[in-house]
């Protein structure tokens, strides 16, 4: 028999290493975009996020191969990259509507929301640590197959012409990402900070923006009470800010949203996600946390 003894060492404090609120925030952010990409998870949690990298992708790979035998944006179809976005519109509505919710109502609803602001993180710091993962996953899809296309079209002699020409197409593809990952972020976020259940943010959020495509479209074009009405397309708003970054204004014979005049394009963007990421934080600071 094993003789036990205890040894009373008394009070130790701890002294290990220390961090800052930031570390805390850029783990969390890390392991929040691992989530909704399935890393880590079961496989059929990985297959919804395969597929929307898959769309946002494979479309660019198919062109950077063409474009290897017909070096030419026009024989693609493909007149700017501002069209490539038109290829990646279901990608980012499905991440939106059934990937992103997973990185806060599940916070909400197993309790880990409560342990995470026992830390050093706030109810601010969370939701930006929250915010800042699903953009980046969100800018992988809005800026890495314009990029890629960008450099390939380059090598290929098939790019824009000089510096300048080059570095404007740049500057526009990084707006066009930056401000689409900003839309479809807060959107997410602010929908999704109505309930704790993620199948009914998913829901909420994929019957909205079909609802605003048809009440924009609907009383811009059906109705005919005023082109401005248009800018209630959720779906069709952020795309339309991407075409006029890149300096092509709608004809007239497309959608309502083309007759839009470009400043107030710009202004709902930006009025939007202001007003979707000041709910999400006004929700965020009145959520009760249980135990």
């Amino acid at each position: 028999m094993t003789e036990a003894r205890i040894h009373d060492r008394g009070y130790l404090s701890y002294d290990g290493p220390r961090h800052r609120t930031r570390h805390a925030m850029a783990n969390l952010s890390y392991h929040t975009a691992q989530r909704v990409l399935g890393l880590k998870r079961s496989n059929w949690q990985k297959v919804l996020p395969a597929i929307t990298l898959f769309i946002a992708f494979v479309p660019a790979i198919v062109f950077i191969g063409i474009a290897a035998f017909l070096p030419n944006g026009e024989d693609l179809g493909l007149a700017s990259n501002a069209d490539y976005y038109g290829f990646i519109t279901g990608a980012l509505f499905l991440f939106t509507a059934f990937i992103a919710p997973e990185a806060v109502c599940t916070d909400r609803r197993s309790g880990m929301l409560g342990l995470y602001l026992a830390s050093p993180l706030s109810r601010d710091t969370y939701l930006l640590a929250k915010a800042a993962a699903i953009a980046a996953v969100l800018g992988t899809m809005t800026l890495g197959p314009p990029l890629l296309m960008l450099i390939a079209y380059t090598l290929a002699d098939a790019g824009p012409s000089g510096v300048t020409g080059w570095l404007t197409e740049l500057g526009r593809i990084l707006a066009s990402g930056a401000a689409l990952s900003a839309f479809w972020t807060a959107l997410s976020l602010a929908l999704s900070s109505l309930t704790a259940r993620r199948s009914l943010a998913s829901v909420g959020i994929f019957v909205g923006l079909l609802a605003s495509s048809a009440v924009g479209d609907g009383l811009a074009g059906g109705a005919e009470v005023g082109d401005s009405f248009a800018l209630f397309n959720l779906i069709a708003l952020p795309f339309e800010a991407v075409y006029r970054i890149f300096g092509e204004a709608g004809d007239g014979d497309g959608p309502p949203i083309d007759q839009v005049d470009t400043w107030a394009i710009f202004a709902a963007l930006v009025g939007l996600i202001a007003a979707f990421g000041a709910f999400a934080r006004w929700r965020y600071q009145r959520i009760e946390i249980s135990g």
